[in-house]
């Protein structure tokens, strides 16, 4: 995808507010401490409106994930997942060659701390549809004894190089009906007991049945047309799913299962628009802009009535500090598509000089306790109010020590996981000391007991679409807390 040159984001409507710290002094010292800053040093506020990025870019990972933990199969609007799976078949294929027919299907067990996790609202992820799946399949030549001991030793990124030019020697569909069943185990806890029993196809199962000695298999199943991304047990998790069951028939049924020796998810954009700039959660898209230099080092200017960027010496320009730094976008959730109807963190990057090289740092995002405890988290998206605001402290830093080389400010952003408590200033996972009542992000009361553990995050990603190609006519702000250096100050 080519950059594209134009104006991203809508003027911030909203500005964060003047208690940016726990509380003005002692936040305010404590924040510039663990700085490395004297605590003495003054701090002023500067305001860059009318912000208007470079260019914009969305990059897409579409590498093969290994999925031998957890696996992902299905679609969600503008993308899809397909699960493939790495068989050996040893010499049982001696005795279903000699059977009089042979039936083959393949379990995949659905996870159970997803789909029945007590804090998750009671059909949140139906699963309840006819699906059909595309199987294709690559049945080996025979394999010598050692080739066969081989294939264990065939390593992720090779494997997922080859996925990425997949060619079938051949294809067929088939249709199944997945529901999801909830029951209660022996302590009281949700459980889900679903499993999607895929039949083999038919010509699948004939090439299988006229093989024999070592062989090995290798399957994809697509779903594209599915209303669901289904989550489901990989083969390290467990000795019995997902498993690939051949039962030889005739006078005497044999059966043998076949655990998978490696597992992949393969992502793919199916989005339509070249130019729109849409990200999908879980697929490790990312959305890169660039800000030019000249309005932020103008206010600078205008604000401390020095010369920016600096230019003397070594050019590093250590004149004052970035305390904090937040760009806001305007945000349009109604262009986006979620599963779980809860609020979605933006994650943030930004590109810091590292020996006069680009990397990109993940910024520490810090609570602003009061903010929170009344509006709720600024960051996320599918949340109400209609601005985002992304603190980009340690990018605005090193960007404007630096500026003098003509550099741009460019950041990127990314769909994280979904906030269950949207109101919550501790971020993270605790037990609770007594009996309450809790209201989720999406509106739900649940009730909690002493001792029960308060999930903030969501363990999984939503498999969300958000586009912000609506507002590409807008402008951002970005707002500064200085900590100046100069003179007496």
């Amino acid at each position: 995808m080519n950059k594209k040159k134009f104006i991203l984001f809508p003027l911030l409507a909203f500005v964060l507010s003047s208690c940016l710290f726990d509380t003005d002094d002692d936040g305010l010292s404590n924040w510039l401490s663990d700085q490395g800053m004297p605590s003495s040093y003054k701090v002023q506020t500067v305001t860059v409106g009318d912000l208007k990025p470079v260019s914009a870019e969305v990059y897409r990972d579409t590498l093969p994930d290994q999925a031998m933990v957890r696996g992902l199969f299905g679609s969600v609007p503008g993308s899809s997942y397909d699960a493939v799976l790495d068989y050996r078949l040893d010499k049982f294929l001696d005795t279903l060659n000699k059977a009089d027919s042979v039936k083959s299907y393949l379990h995949l067990r659905l996870l159970d701390s997803y789909y029945g996790a007590d804090y998750v609202p009671s059909g949140l992820f139906p699963i309840e549809e006819e699906l059909k799946v595309h199987v294709s399949w690559i049945v080996s030549e025979k394999l010598s004894v050692a080739e066969y001991n081989d294939l264990d030793n065939v390593t992720d990124s090779v494997w997922f190089h080859e996925l990425e030019s997949w060619t079938p020697k051949h294809s067929a569909d088939t249709t199944i009906t997945v529901s999801l069943n909830r029951s209660t185990n022996k302590n009281g806890g949700i459980v889900a007991d679903s499993l999607l029993t895929i039949d083999m196809p038919k010509e699948l199962v004939d090439e299988i049945h006229k093989s024999d000695g070592y062989r090995r298999l290798q399957i994809r199943l697509s779903a594209p047309e599915a209303s669901h991304v289904f989550r489901f047990y990989g083969g390290a998790y467990t000795l019995y799913y997902p498993q690939l069951m051949m039962v030889a028939m005739g006078k005497k049924d044999y059966a043998k299962s076949f655990a998978p020796i490696r597992e992949a998810t393969i992502y793919s954009n199916r989005e339509e628009c070249s130019d729109c700039l849409v990200l999908h959660g879980g697929g490790r898209d990312s959305l890169v802009v660039e800000f030019p230099s000249k309005p932020i080092m103008k206010a600078l200017s205008d604000f401390y009535g020095d010369n920016f960027p600096y230019v003397e010496g070594d050019s590093n320009d250590v004149r004052q500090a970035v305390v904090m730094a937040v760009l806001t976008f305007f945000k349009d959730d109604s262009k986006g598509s979620q599963e779980m109807n809860m609020p979605i963190f933006v994650n943030v990057a930004s590109y810091l000089d590292s020996a006069d090289t680009s990397v990109r740092s993940t910024e520490r995002y810090r609570v602003n306790t009061l903010r929170v405890d009344s509006l709720g988290h600024p960051n996320v998206v599918f949340y109400k109010g209609d601005s985002l605001s992304l603190q980009v402290t340690a990018g605005l830093r090193d960007f404007i020590n630096r500026a003098s080389d003509g550099r741009t400010f460019k950041m990127s952003m990314s769909l994280g996981n979904s906030l269950i408590l949207d109101k919550d200033t501790l971020m993270y996972d605790r037990t609770v000391s007594k009996a309450d009542s809790i209201r989720l992000a999406n509106g739900d009361l649940i009730k909690v007991a002493s001792g029960d553990t308060l999930q903030v995050l969501f363990s999984d990603v939503d498999y969300a679409r958000y586009d912000f190609s609506t507002i590409k006519s807008k402008p951002a702000t970005l707002k500064l807390w200085l900590a100046s250096k100069r003179g007496e100050e």
